[in-house]
């Protein structure tokens, strides 16, 4: 267990700590837990809590998947989300579509160009969600690779 992963759980726990608490329905328990034995991960323990605490919780989960699915305005930013490599993210203050590779011990995001090329390393918090424009933007930009590697 680094003291990498112990900061980012204790980060995460911060963050749920505040989102719970002023969406009202706190998390009385909730804290830093040993590291997985099957992923080596250090886990956030999300304790336990009353019933109505879990139902407003439910609620809060619920509405903010709504509001995600109805699409974001321009310019939000949603980092609800730690990516999985591969997945496709959209870099808000680059203005590039890219897929995340891993995160640097700077806490950057390492992204890379769906059609190959050079990464670049982007703030988390300018990144957000591939939205269906930003796949299609994407596998144009792949189709046009594959393409040109055909030609050329």
């Amino acid at each position: 267990m680094t003291e990498k992963q112990r900061r980012r759980a204790r980060k995460a726990c911060t963050e749920l700590r505040e989102a719970t608490d002023r969406a009202g329905c706190p998390l009385p328990s909730l804290g830093v837990d040993a590291a997985s034995v099957i992923t080596g991960g250090v886990l956030v323990q999300l304790g336990g809590a009353l019933p109505d605490v879990i139902t407003r919780l439910a609620e809060v989960i619920r509405a903010g998947t709504a509001a995600l699915a109805a699409g974001e305005p321009e310019g939000t930013v949603s980092r609800l989300w730690p990516p999985a490599v591969g997945e496709l993210v959209v870099d808000t203050g680059a203005d590039r579509v890219g897929e995340f590779r891993s995160e640097d011990d700077a806490g950057r995001w390492l992204l890379a160009p769906p059609a190959g090329g050079d990464p670049w390393a982007a703030n988390p918090d300018a990144v957000r969600m591939a939205g269906p424009g930003d796949q299609v933007r994407a596998e144009a930009a792949r189709a046009t690779a594959r393409s040109q590697k055909r030609v050329g």
